[in-house]
């Protein structure tokens, strides 16, 4: 039992380097310009734009529990996107518990309704890490906000989430159970659940990327989340890497990624050749 809570810490130390290397250390020619939508200090967010842009944009929300986390330390994120040639918006948001659901819902898509009222860029892709995955999952089958922020769904064309919390029943952890109640109320836990998004059919391509020895948040998450789209079909993929802990998948999308970087890049590419189909 020490060797394992040794091993969780290693782990932490670990990523906390590779955080702070990646996002402020590594690449720091390449800038991304920041921009208010609200009053808040929170509410911000980072734009990267290559010269060389391709007609899609990465809308990312950030992960760290609801309660921690900001658009610098996933700065990481615009930057390896910047280096592949796509535009990308790293979104922040009011935090827990002095601010609790929904005002971190409403402040993401206060963002993306600030973001496409100030680009001709019609083409986005939502993505999301750990509590970001839950956040951006709203983004794209939250279809009631979708309405009251005057959102064209029509112009989101793909969601990725990366070890996403996507089915709060799942979450096993202590510790992620408490995160979820420094969020959400325990008794409205059950009616929030991200995933009675999918209630509805959804039409847009997914892929859910979860680690096997995820500890924090359990990969049933992922599973359970693409088994419950009902039209499912070749455009809803689950990558599962194997031996990955929570931080590690993170490591796909900074840096200069990992070779599970291919799913990510392979995906945005199929999802590329159908916007060009369509026109």
């Amino acid at each position: 039992m020490n060797n394992f809570r040794l091993s969780k810490f290693k782990n932490k130390m670990l990523n906390i380097h590779r955080t702070i290397v990646y996002s402020y250390i590594k690449d720091p020619k390449i800038k991304g310009d920041i921009v208010k939508y609200g009053k808040s200090r929170r509410q911000y967010y980072k734009v990267y734009n290559p010269d060389t842009s391709n007609n899609i944009t990465i809308f990312f929300v950030h992960g760290g529990g609801w309660w921690h986390g900001n658009p610098y330390l996933y700065s990481s994120v615009g930057k390896y996107f910047y280096k592949m040639g796509y535009s990308s918006v790293i979104v922040g948001y009011r935090l827990a518990p002095f601010y609790r659901y929904p005002s971190q819902i409403e402040d993401v898509f206060t963002a993306l309704k600030h973001y496409t009222e100030n680009t001709i860029n019609d083409s986005i892709i939502v993505s999301g890490y750990s509590a970001g995955g839950e956040l951006s999952s709203h983004l794209v089958f939250d279809t009631d906000r979708q309405k009251k922020y005057n959102i064209n769904n029509n112009n989101l064309k793909g969601f990725i989430s990366i070890s996403g919390v996507l089915d709060f029943l799942k979450c096993k952890s202590s510790y992620s159970k408490f995160l979820i109640k420094n969020y959400i109320y325990e008794k409205e836990i059950k009616d929030t659940n991200p995933i009675n998004l999918l209630d509805k059919e959804v039409h847009i391509p997914i892929m859910c990327i979860h680690g096997d020895s995820d500890s924090l948040i359990d990969i049933e998450n992922s599973i359970s989340f693409v088994n419950k789209v009902q039209n499912l079909d070749k455009n809803t993929i689950l990558k599962i890497i194997k031996k990955a802990e929570h931080e590690d998948t993170i490591d796909i999308i900074r840096g200069n990624g990992n070779k599970y970087s291919k799913y990510i890049l392979d995906f945005i590419e199929n999802i590329e050749s159908l916007k060009q189909k369509e026109s």
